[in-house]
């Protein structure tokens, strides 16, 4: 995906209230921050914490027409086939555009980057 297409990226996590599991997740938006900007890029959770995708779109400029969700799962489930779906219907309008993208575990480059740490915990680095 190339940032160029959309207005703003949301990092969609799934979500969890124990505050150390949400550290690379804010880690991985600080990074997102930093290249694309606050104005450009958000962090939200689809459940049992906050930000909730409601709110992050909630607080969008009405300058932004069209979003990119980015779930931070690694595979498709339940979640992305009907829950996230769902709720990106009921949060777009004829001024905004949300499209969800393939999950983070889908992209070539975070396959490989698995691929090469469990080689290197087998000993065998490539």
């Amino acid at each position: 995906m190339q940032h160029k297409e959309y207005d703003h990226i949301i990092l969609l996590a799934h979500g969890s209230p124990d505050p150390l599991w949400k550290k690379p997740f804010e880690a991985l938006y600080e990074q997102a921050v930093e290249f694309y900007g606050s104005d450009h890029s958000s962090l939200a959770y689809m459940e049992l914490t906050t930000p909730t995708l409601e709110d992050v779109v909630g607080q969008l400029d009405e300058k932004i027409t069209k979003v990119a969700v980015l779930p931070l799962f690694f595979a498709v489930g339940r979640h992305l086939r009907q829950d996230v779906p769902a709720q990106i219907d009921a949060l777009q309008n004829e001024h905004l555009q949300i499209d969800l993208l393939p999950p983070i575990g889908d992209d070539e480059l975070v396959k490989k980057a698995m691929y090469t740490a469990i080689a290197r915990h087998l000993g065998r680095e490539q």
